[in-house]
């Protein structure tokens, strides 16, 4: 092959190329970001009682984002499990929700977050006051 064609080749393909790269990215990215507001909503109401909408929202769409993480799917169903078992085991379902967090934290590349982290959450006591 000339150089001239390969010239020419070139030209023709690598705005095709650019393009094929730039939209796999942005899709790459459109899940990032899903993947990591889900976290944020799990993470922002999982104390919550009685749950959030936000959180049903999100634990209800689990499947389909974190369809490629099975561990992540594993726990969700373990999880939910737990939640119709009755009588309800708080602790057991307090600790596989933080274990499910956990999960999509690693997911995420979150290293340095714990599940200690995970299980702390603040709540301010004029908050609490204005429910008693």
């Amino acid at each position: 092959m000339s150089t001239a064609t390969m010239n020419l080749l070139a030209v023709l393909f690598s705005p095709v190329i650019a393009v094929v790269v730039t939209l796999w990215y942005q899709s790459r990215k459109e899940k990032r970001d899903t993947k990591i507001r889900i976290f944020q909503t799990l993470m922002a109401h999982r104390k919550s009682s009685p749950p959030h909408p936000a959180l049903v929202e999100v634990l209800n769409v689990l499947d389909v984002v974190f369809a490629d993480t099975t561990e992540v799917v594993r726990l969700w169903h373990e999880y939910y499990d737990l939640t119709y078992t009755r009588p309800l085991n708080l602790q057991a379902m307090n600790h596989k929700y933080t274990d499910l967090l956990f999960a999509i934290a690693q997911n995420l590349g979150y290293k340095k977050l714990k599940q200690t982290d995970i299980d702390k959450f603040y709540t301010p006591q004029g908050l609490a006051d204005q429910y008693v």
